[in-house]
């Protein structure tokens, strides 16, 4: 059964009694799936790594094969197509390298030499077999064209030579270095591969969402991520809040609807997950900017002893601003308590994306037996405030006698105003920079305000 229920107001979860059954249901915590990456460098998603195992410093690059039957299996490379700048004239190419080749695969450097993006010279250099777990220096002659200058130098590594790879197996470089009759030429950026960015899946702790799926199971990132995390003015509350959208899945153009739901596995998505008793509603605060004519959606099931006991569905029109909720839940496959459930937030239809910009965000999710709602009005029958943001004052234009109470975004009150009918000033030049709430003591109103 569908409803529609949803009741607008924008205030602050410090001022509701919370329940703390839907872990993680504030989305404070956070966790990243690391995944290291060479800067400048384009590798493999997969089976392109950074490893302790290193010669020199801390890290080193590792390229691995993995053998797939009936398939070219995963192989691995990382090539700078940008270049890098040299200023030397060097006669070999040197590294460091340790692996451990299938029988059959081969592993290869390539360097290109140029000079003002002429072609100078190149390095074409493959190796097979093990190093029997120890360390090789390589240095291999360079086949200049002409004179031996250049001012720039593109790399390629590979941890195969041919189409397939025959089994599975990994090379390890480091120190990528020149030399002129033993003597090191000036070293070029990164050539130790100490300097790696982590582009890991950000994902809310205790959840999961379908850019860490793909990753994991797929080795490989979407073009674009549909699951963030919101610590800048758009958040409701705390220092986080939970933004689902659609996006790009890949650079063909082709669209997909955000995810994200509570579990540690795949097959979570389908299961029970987390134990809960008898609720009568399902209530948070959401924002949401449809692409179109798109529609947000929350699945809610609960089971009982195994069995279903709910699977309702409920639907987020668009809200500009946060926005208040509260979904009754409809139990209807057994008199026991449920037991267990599991949630799952979808940013757009799902039988179709709309677009690629439908964007919900979410925040302080809990099951409770009433909305707690104190049916507050809206802010623009009673005030107006102006600038926002603002950086030394702001102005409220009231139409009512009041106090106002202004908060952080921990809920700790940090000063009071008495207002008047009438245009009113508050000088708060000494709060620091970031989001605060202003909210009256007769509860007709609250507003969220940000300090430059």
């Amino acid at each position: 059964m569908k409803y529609i229920i949803t009741i607008i107001l924008t205030l602050n979860a410090f001022f509701f009694l919370r329940g703390q059954n839907i872990p993680n249901g504030d989305f404070e915590n956070w966790r990243v799936r690391d995944h290291f990456k060479l800067p400048g460098v384009t590798s493999t998603v997969k089976n392109a790594e950074r490893t302790l195992d290193a010669k020199e410093g801390q890290y080193a690059l590792k390229l691995s094969n993995t053998y797939v039957p009936n398939s070219r299996g995963y192989r691995s490379y990382a090539i700078n197509y940008d270049g890098v700048d040299f200023n030397g004239e060097p006669l070999s190419m040197c590294f460091w390298s340790k692996y451990n080749l299938a029988q059959g695969d081969t592993a290869r450097v390539y360097a290109v030499f140029r000079e003002k993006g002429v072609y100078k010279g190149k390095v074409d250099f493959r190796f097979t077999g093990s190093s029997n777990d120890e360390w090789l220096r390589y240095s291999v002659p360079i086949e200049w064209s002409s004179s031996r200058t250049a001012d720039s130098i593109w790399i390629y590594l590979y941890s195969y030579a041919d189409y397939g790879v025959d089994g599975d197996g990994f090379v390890i470089f480091d120190d990528i270095h020149f030399t002129n009759l033993n003597e090191r030429q000036e070293d070029i950026l990164n050539h130790g591969f100490e300097d790696w960015e982590n582009i890991g899946v950000n994902y809310p702790a205790g959840w999961r969402s379908v850019d860490l799926i793909s990753y994991e199971q797929y080795y490989s990132f979407l073009y674009e991520p549909t699951v963030l995390n919101i610590t800048n003015s758009d958040i409701f509350m705390g220092s986080s809040s939970l933004l689902i959208k659609n996006a790009y899945s890949n650079s063909n153009g082709n669209l997909r609807y955000g995810y994200c739901y509570l579990g540690t596995e795949n097959n979570d998505y389908y299961t029970p997950h987390f134990p809960i008793d008898t609720f009568k509603y399902l209530q948070g605060y959401y924002k949401y900017l449809p692409d179109g004519d798109d529609t947000a959606r929350i699945n809610l099931r609960s089971w009982s002893k195994g069995r279903y006991s709910s699977n309702d569905n409920f639907y987020l029109s668009s809200a500009n601003e946060w926005t208040f909720f509260a979904f009754p839940i409809n139990y209807y496959t057994s008199t026991l308590p449920p037991d267990s459930a599991g949630i799952i937030f979808y940013s757009g239809k799902t039988d179709s994306v709309r677009g690629p910009n439908s964007s919900l965000y979410l925040d302080n999710i809990e099951l409770v037996m009433q909305p707690k709602s104190l049916g507050i009005n809206s802010l623009d029958e009673n005030a107006s405030i102006y600038p926002n943001p603002f950086s030394i004052s702001i102005t409220i234009e009231s139409t009512e006698n009041n106090t106002v109470d202004i908060y952080n975004t921990l809920g700790k009150q940090l000063t009071t105003y008495e207002i008047i009918q009438g245009k009113n000033t508050l000088h708060l030049a000494s709060l620091p920079s970031g989001i605060y709430y202003l909210k009256t003591r007769n509860q007709s109103w609250i507003k969220k305000v940000i300090k430059h």
